[in-house]
């Protein structure tokens, strides 16, 4: 099917009004999501003694067959105002969709200077990523950082059974070019343009993460590898989260869990050594 099929217009951007000078966190979520939302919103996306105009975060979120979720969605959107609503249907081979649905909107409406996307199972370190790239990211342009897959992992899917399947017709090479895990990556908005330019030129496949990554390639912009995307690891101590800044794989309680940790280490862990690298 055609990643962009019933598209159509965009929806009007939540009415909350968003102007972060900084970061904007785009967070992809099915619509029937609404605990794993709700989760995020009293956790790292609350803004804990931080100022809201420094980074924000929003929802991306597609049509539901189901009259009930849909109107529940609605609501969500009315009480909370941090949802994008788009006009296709929310399935994974539209995933593709949704994120270039949110960075179009991103350049159009809000122009931070970078754009995290992750997923509503994540957890964002919002109290170390803004402060990492005020103070010591050096990439201001041309930034798209994350956690790469191996050569192994970047083969093509050509089994149509599978989720991830892409035809020879939509993609022709058997191997995608290094890019970032869908879990969480960041862009300089620059780098969000230029992958919009290369969407206009570059035929979509059902693979949003690797298709960023043919954008980011056909756009000149490299990748950066970077061990602060990482799995979820029960083993990790508090001091961890004055390094990691996307985890991925949380289960509700975990987030609560990794969002003490985050705030705990703020204080306790002063005379841990400060990584300045995306490394």
């Amino acid at each position: 099917p055609n990643v962009w099929g019933g598209a159509g217009p965009p929806r009007p951007a939540p009415p909350r009004p968003l102007s972060p000078s900084l970061l904007l966190i785009l967070v992809t979520s099915a619509p029937g999501n609404s605990e794993p939302r709700q989760v995020i919103r009293r956790t790292w996306a609350a803004h804990e003694g931080q100022t809201a105009n420094q980074w924000q975060s929003v929802f991306l979120v597609g049509q539901s067959a189901d009259i009930g979720v849909a109107h529940g969605i609605q609501r969500e959107q009315q009480e909370f105002g941090d949802i994008l609503i788009g006009n296709y249907q929310d399935t994974y081979r539209n995933l593709t969709l949704k994120v270039m649905h949110g960075f179009k909107w991103v350049a159009e409406r809000c122009r931070p200077s970078y754009i995290l996307k992750t997923d509503d199972d994540c957890f964002v370190n919002t109290d170390r990523l803004p402060e990492f790239l005020l103070e010591h990211n050096t990439i201001k342009t041309g930034l798209y950082a994350g956690s790469l897959f191996s050569r192994e992992k970047r083969q093509v899917i050509r089994e149509p059974s599978s989720k991830w399947y892409v035809s020879r017709q939509d993609y022709r090479p058997d191997e995608y070019p290094p890019y970032a895990s869908g879990i969480g990556y960041i862009l300089s908005l620059d780098a969000v343009e230029r992958i919009l330019w290369a969407a206009e030129h570059v035929h979509p496949i059902p693979v949003e993460d690797a298709y960023v990554g043919i954008l980011a390639e056909k756009a000149g912009i490299r990748v950066k590898s970077s061990a602060r995307f990482a799995k979820h690891n029960v083993r990790w101590r508090v001091c961890n989260y004055r390094y990691l800044m996307v985890i991925h794989h949380l289960s509700p309680q975990e987030q609560e869990v990794a969002k003490g940790n985050m705030l705990q280490a703020r204080s306790a862990c002063h005379e841990s050594l400060e990584v300045t690298r995306w490394k």
